[in-house]
């Protein structure tokens, strides 16, 4: 233990008392001195007399009793609490604790906050210096459920080191996990499988949000580059897909955040040998976290009953239209031009170099040079390589040929 150490102040004191016990100093002229009053004096100088120095030093103002201090078992259920939260996987902060107990109707329960205080007097966590206030940050949820899903995937290794695919889709108004699939990896055909587990659920979404991956979306240098199968598919339903904004993760918050809880309860778990067994502990996890886990998005909820406590939103009737998507391809050196997904255009040897605008809306193209209609052509999906049509003749020159 440290040693307690005389200030000071405390030395002063002495030598005041000593002055007036000798009369050197009268009562007046050391309460002056040392800034007190007479009643403050007479008290210090009473306890030097019975504890000598120590009984100057600075004394504890807390109560002999506090009736309104948590009861100990009150107490002891927190950090007891907490301890079972760890062990099994789960959040385990003063407001998932103070969720926990709420929803086991435990008489007597405080508030969050002095739960918080529970485990910092306990030492099972460290007081933190304070931090952005929650009330600052502007959340954002659709209104209805099924309004808008997001689905998004990450990586997980089994036991033995092989690195597999978890893929999932949420809904956006309610954070509920509408479908999880382990696969090998983040193919379209693996995420097309999941969105069809989760429409088989819950039915089929007004929209479907989701990052730039290969498996969502068809790009190429940072830009669309043709509707994949996967959007393809959901424009089919009728259901509208969104694409975050490259390296913006923050557009698919709620997804990002929602690899966190999984991947501490899977951590707490037995590691899966394989797939199938990797997907029995998403099944049971979605379970757990859809039913008996509050969330506290949400007011303590849990995202079960979010998703149920209101009607469904529904997509627009029939097939959703194809986005129309403007490129400026430069023409090869046989005429053609690249319309994505593996397709090319041939408009003519003649435009060899040249840049051109090409507008596409599904399976029509206009392809343009400055405000000249060069070729309306209608894409036949079962060939790769294209002829526009236009009637071959001699070679025209452009105007930039000639400058």
């Amino acid at each position: 233990m440290a040693e307690r150490m005389v200030s000071m102040e405390v030395r002063l004191a002495i030598a005041a008392f000593e002055m007036v016990d000798r009369g050197e100093l009268c009562v007046a002229e050391a309460c002056m001195d040392l800034g007190v009053s007479r009643d403050t004096f007479y008290r210090y100088r009473a306890r030097f007399a019975a504890e000598g120095a120590v009984g100057l030093l600075s004394r504890s103002s807390r109560p002999k009793t506090s009736p309104r201090q948590t009861p100990r078992q009150i107490e002891e259920l927190v950090v007891r609490t907490r301890q079972e939260l760890l062990d099994a996987g789960w959040d385990c902060g003063a407001r998932s604790i103070h969720a926990r107990l709420d929803r086991q109707g435990v008489a007597g329960l405080p508030s969050p906050r002095t739960v918080h205080r529970i485990l910092v007097r306990a030492r099972v966590i460290e007081a933190e210096p304070a931090k952005r206030p929650r009330s600052s940050f502007r959340r954002f949820e659709h209104a209805q459920p099924n309004g808008c899903w997001q689905i998004d995937g990450t990586g997980w290794h089994l036991a033995d080191g092989t690195l597999v695919c978890i893929l999932r889709v949420i809904d956006d108004h309610s954070r509920m996990i509408l479908a999880s699939l382990a696969c090998e990896a983040e193919t379209t055909v693996a995420a097309w499988a999941c969105v069809e587990t989760a429409i088989g659920r819950h039915g089929v979404p007004a929209m479907l949000l989701s990052d730039n991956g290969a498996a969502f979306s068809m790009r190429k240098h940072g830009t669309r580059s043709g509707l994949g199968e996967f959007e393809a598919r959901l424009r089919a339903l009728g259901i509208n897909p969104v694409l975050s904004s490259p390296f913006h993760p923050q557009t698919c918050g709620k997804k990002e955040r929602d690899w966190q809880p999984l991947k501490k309860w899977l951590v707490a778990q037995p590691s899966a040998t394989d797939i199938a067994e990797l997907q029995r502990l998403l099944d049971a996890y979605d379970v757990l976290f859809n039913t008996e886990r509050p969330h506290q998005g949400l007011g303590g909820q849990t995202p079960a009953e979010r998703y149920a406590a209101s009607d469904k939103a529904e997509p627009k009737t029939g097939p959703a239209p194809a986005p129309v998507q403007i490129t400026q391809p430069l023409v090869t050196d046989r005429g053609r031009i690249d319309l994505g997904n593996g397709i090319r255009l041939c408009i003519g040897p003649e435009w060899t170099g040249q840049r051109v605008t090409v507008v596409r809306q599904d399976l029509d193209v206009v392809v343009l040079h400055g405000n000249l209609l060069i070729v309306r052509h209608r894409i036949d999906p079962t060939r790769k390589h294209q002829i526009s049509g236009r009637p071959r003749g001699r070679r025209r020159k452009v105007a930039s040929d000639r400058s």
